[in-house]
């Protein structure tokens, strides 16, 4: 039986979502299963969840550097509205639940020319006006920097890769791998020569976070969906960060190491160490929870896996 708007609230409230959240949500339709009503049901079953005072936040990416130039950013704003919004309507390349909530009457934009961010809410003008000042798309001033410790960032059918604000404290130290920057588009290209870990193993840094306790999961539809503390979140960053500044990138350019598993591992072990979590069972280099070994040894199958969902876009 297709899914609800009732079920799909009830599971979104028991995954721990309450009235007066702002939820920034990465999401898949298809995910979910058959949903009555499709992609319109899931942004109702979303807001009655989070209730009047609570906000949607979605993302408007136009396509990467990689695509058509034409679609590289929005070329219906120059970023100099009064209220720091866009009013730009051109669409975002991150799936029909995401062009939903952007169709959405009171829906507001904030202002980037690649990386916009759609709002739904009490809290939507608030939590996006300051991004028209961010010098990059994910460094300070992005919506993200506005949400409190309690809001939260939903996986809706996806994982962890798909979390744009890894690359938060890259672009506000920034770290030392930091790639090219568009200043007039305000655009870091965060695809550097190094590998990073979200791209080849999503599935280590799924591990890596429900091991350190940021991240959530439970039933949503059909899908295994998650749920991040945005204080939490931020608390694991800075202190993985701290810990080996090159966290996220696998063989970096000052590392030997040829073996991309091995470092993947590494890796994982400093990000668990450094998140303070504790008395794993611990299996191959460092407390590496068990499911990270095994996705390592699955390791050729899983690489060519990841590189399709790097791909732009939701579904």
């Amino acid at each position: 039986m297709p899914s609800t708007r009732e079920q799909l609230a009830q599971q979104l409230t028991t995954l721990g979502i309450g009235e007066g959240t702002n939820v920034m949500l990465h999401s898949s339709l298809s995910a979910l299963g058959q949903v009555a009503g499709g992609a319109e049901t899931v942004v109702d079953a979303l807001i009655d969840a989070i209730g009047m005072q609570g906000t949607l936040l979605v993302p408007a990416f136009r396509d990467s550097v990689w695509g058509d130039r034409a679609d590289f950013t929005n070329s219906d704003c120059d970023c100099t509205s009064a209220d720091g919004l866009c009013p730009s309507r051109q669409p975002g390349f991150q799936g029909i639940i995401a062009e939903t909530v952007r169709g959405r009457f009171g829906s507001l934009r904030s202002c980037h020319p690649t990386h916009s961010w759609i709002g739904l809410g009490s809290s939507a003008a608030a939590l996006l006006s300051g991004h028209r000042r961010s010098p990059s798309q994910c460094g300070a001033g992005n919506p993200f920097e506005a949400m409190g410790d309690q809001d939260v960032v939903l996986l809706l059918g996806v994982g962890v890769d798909r979390v744009t604000l890894w690359h938060y404290y890259e672009e506000l130290l920034p770290l030392p791998y930091a790639g090219h920057l568009w200043p007039r588009q305000r655009h870091l290209n965060n695809t550097v020569a190094g590998l990073r870990m979200q791209y080849e193993y999503p599935g280590v840094l799924q591990d890596v976070c429900r091991a350190a306790g940021v991240l959530y999961q439970g039933p949503v539809g059909r899908s295994t969906s998650g749920l991040v503390r945005v204080g939490s979140f931020r608390r694991f960053m800075a202190a993985v960060v701290e810990n080996d500044p090159e966290c996220m990138v696998l063989r970096p350019p000052d590392r030997r190491s040829a073996d991309l598993a091995t470092d993947a591992l590494r890796k994982a072990a400093g990000m668990l160490q450094a998140g303070g979590k504790l008395g794993l069972r611990l299996v191959g280099i460092g407390c590496v929870p068990q499911p990270v070994a095994q996705e390592v040894k699955g390791e050729g199958e899983h690489h060519h896996r990841c590189h399709a969902q790097h791909q732009p876009g939701g579904e």
